[in-house]
């Protein structure tokens, strides 16, 4: 009797460690290194750039005024006197002409219509404040 009990406990061990292998494949297959995202401070003190780091696009340039605005379909990139710039949003417009206009990144920046809130706006404000 004990020889059964034995025999039977052997094989329910057995069994079960078959089924979980084959349901869960040894666990080998699952286990597949997945990278963590790096975080924005590892990858600014991880970049390789020997000019300058825009921190809003990790872009490598080679002055802070030349760093692109982050959503530049959507924004204006309105230079500064110091040397600087900040990003706007595009003033929203029916006008097929401004709306060229502001979608060109030569004239968009340069752009100074009454009314909307443009690089001409940024810069009056600017010189006022």
């Amino acid at each position: 009797m004990r020889y059964s009990i034995g025999l039977v406990f052997t094989v329910l061990f057995l069994g079960t460690a078959e089924v979980n292998a084959f349901f869960n494949f040894g666990n080998h297959h699952q286990q597949q290194q997945q990278q963590q995202p790096q975080s924005y401070e590892e990858q600014v003190l991880n970049n390789p750039c020997d000019g300058y780091l825009c921190p809003d696009t990790l872009t490598c340039v080679p002055q802070q005024k030349d760093c692109p605005c982050p959503f530049p379909k959507s924004q204006l990139k309105c230079a500064l006197p110091n040397n600087k710039y900040v990003c706007v949003s595009k003033p929203a417009t029916h006008d097929e002409k401004l709306r060229a206009i502001y979608d060109d990144p030569v004239k968009g920046p340069k752009a100074k219509n009454k009314g909307f809130r443009d690089c001409g706006w940024v810069s009056e404000a600017y010189k006022s404040g």
